[in-house]
C-alpha cells in the first residue's frame, strides 16, 4: 500500500458540487449539427470514461477515499480545455490550436470550481491536468502530486487505446476525422516515428504525418504506463495486435509491435 496520508480531506459536498458544476459546463456546448455534437460527446464520453478509470487504477493501489476523489477530479477536469478548443478551432490537434491542459487550468481559475478543496488538494490536482499531456511527466514532483499524475496519465492513455481501437475498427468513411489529429490517410508511416519507438521512446505528436504515425504513437503508449493494474488490462483487451492488424506489413512495424508486446508482457511477469 502507498503512504498517502498527506493529502487533506475532500468533503463529498465539495466533490459533488464540482461535479455537477463541471457536467453544467460541458453541456453548454451541446450542438444542433450532427458532426459538431458528436465531437463534444466524444470528449463527454471520455471524460467520463476517464473518471471510472482513475477509481479502478486507485482502487487497485489501496488508496483511501480521499485519494479516489482527488484521481476522480483530476480526471473530470482533465480535458476540459477541450470543448473551447474545438469551438474555437474545430480541432483537437493542440499543435494547430492551443495547449488543451493549459486551457483546463485557465477554466479552473476562471471558474473557481476547486476554491473550496484545501489547497494542497488543489495544486496536486492541478499538477496532475498540467502533464497529463506532455511526452514525459515531470520526476521532480512531490510523492501525491507523482501518484496522482501517473494515475490519471494511465487513464488517460488507457481510454484513448480503447477509442482507437472502436475508431478504426469502421469503415474509414466513418472514422472521425478529429479523433487522429486530421492526419492524411496515406498507407505509408513515418521512419522517425518508427524508430523513436525501436529505440523504447514514446512516439512525439509533432513527428506524426499519417494515421498510420498516429496508430505507431498509440503503441508506444506502453512505454509510460505506471501501473501493473494497467498493462493488466492492456494486455487482456489486446489493444497492441489489434493496432497491429490495422498497420501495412513491414519489419519495422513487425517489430514495433514485437517491442511493445514483449514490454508489456515484462511488466506482468
Amino acid at each position: 500500500m502507498i503512504n498517502d496520508d498527506v493529502i487533506s480531506t475532500i468533503s463529498t459536498e465539495d466533490y459533488n458540487s464540482i461535479c455537477n458544476n463541471v457536467f453544467d459546463y460541458m453541456t453548454g456546448f451541446n450542438s444542433p449539427e450532427k458532426s459538431i455534437q458528436q465531437n463534444y460527446l466524444l470528449k463527454r464520453e471520455h471524460i467520463n470514461r476517464v473518471v471510472g478509470y482513475s477509481e479502478v487504477l486507485t482502487r487497485s493501489l489501496e488508496l483511501d477515499n480521499d485519494m479516489v476523489m482527488a484521481a476522480q477530479l483530476a480526471a473530470l477536469l482533465h480535458d476540459i480545455g477541450r470543448f473551447e478548443q474545438y469551438k474555437q478551432h474545430q480541432t483537437f490537434n493542440d499543435s494547430i490550436s492551443f495547449d488543451h491542459a493549459e486551457k483546463a487550468i485557465e477554466l479552473i481559475d476562471e471558474n473557481k470550481w476547486l476554491a473550496n478543496l484545501p489547497d494542497d488538494v488543489q495544486q496536486t490536482i492541478v499538477k496532475a491536468i498540467k502533464y497529463h499531456n506532455k511526452i514525459n511527466a515531470p520526476k521532480t514532483e512531490d510523492e501525491q502530486s507523482t501518484l496522482l499524475i501517473q494515475i490519471l496519465r494511465d487513464a488517460d492513455k488507457i481510454d484513448i487505446l480503447d477509442i482507437a481501437i472502436k475508431e478504426f475498427s469502421l469503415p474509414v468513411k466513418d472514422q472521425n476525422q478529429s479523433f487522429a489529429l486530421e492526419l492524411e490517410k496515406k498507407p505509408t508511416f513515418s521512419k522517425k516515428v518508427a524508430n523513436a519507438i525501436l529505440a523504447g521512446k514514446n512516439a512525439d505528436k509533432k513527428d506524426l504525418k499519417t494515421v498510420n504515425d498516429f496508430k505507431l504513437m498509440l503503441m508506444s503508449y506502453v512505454f509510460d504506463i505506471n501501473f501493473k493494474a494497467s498493462f493488466a488490462l492492456i494486455n487482456k483487451r489486446q489493444y497492441l495486435k489489434q493496432l497491429f492488424d490495422t498497420l501495412p506489413k513491414s519489419d519495422d512495424i513487425f517489430e514495433v509491435y514485437r517491442k511493445t508486446k514483449i514490454h508489456v508482457e515484462n511488466q506482468l511477469i
